[in-house]
């Protein structure tokens, strides 16, 4: 099988996926149905989109020009021990991610999350950290909990406390 033809069937299949994600929605109460009919619809119809593109055929693109930001490809440069301590640096991330949501909920979760990462892993200065935690805060409280009034559970945390 060649690489054109993985890409239509790997995108035939992502349109399935959203359709299906879509579609089992659609019973849902309204505010249920909010959220994921606001990201599947916006992802289905690029998926379409991707999958014409694939079926045209191959387009003016230079293949694997080696510095391409958006290529991926494994390095051959990267020592070993250095990319498994980065894999195991981001799962950390990811999975503190889900019990900082789990322990706090969502409304306290977004912001410390971004705060911890910003100051403790990508080492910025304090008033940047500060500054993109209010805004992450900002944008995630105004689209999810006032635009969309999306309820999200408290923080198990909460519910131990009885608060």
């Amino acid at each position: 099988m060649n690489a054109s033809w993985v890409r239509l069937v790997f995108s035939f299949l992502v349109i399935l996926f959203f359709a299906y994600f879509i579609y089992e929605a659609r019973d849902w109460r309204l505010q249920a149905r909010l959220f994921p009919w606001a990201v599947g619809i916006p992802m289905l119809v690029l998926a379409i989109l991707q999958f014409f593109l694939e079926l045209a055929g191959p387009s003016e693109r230079k293949e694997s020009s080696g510095n391409a930001p958006v290529d991926f490809q494994f390095t051959q440069a990267m020592d070993s021990t250095v990319a498994r301590w980065r894999t195991i640096s981001i799962l950390s991330w990811i999975f503190g991610f889900f019990g900082a949501v789990w322990l706090l909920g969502f409304g306290l979760a977004v912001p410390a999350l971004v705060f911890c990462y910003l100051r403790l892993q990508a080492g910025e200065g304090w008033g940047l950290s500060i500054g993109l935690t209010v805004g992450a805060w900002l944008c995630f409280w105004g689209l999810f909990v006032k635009l969309l009034s999306l309820p999200f559970p408290d923080g198990q945390i909460t519910v131990w406390l009885g608060l």
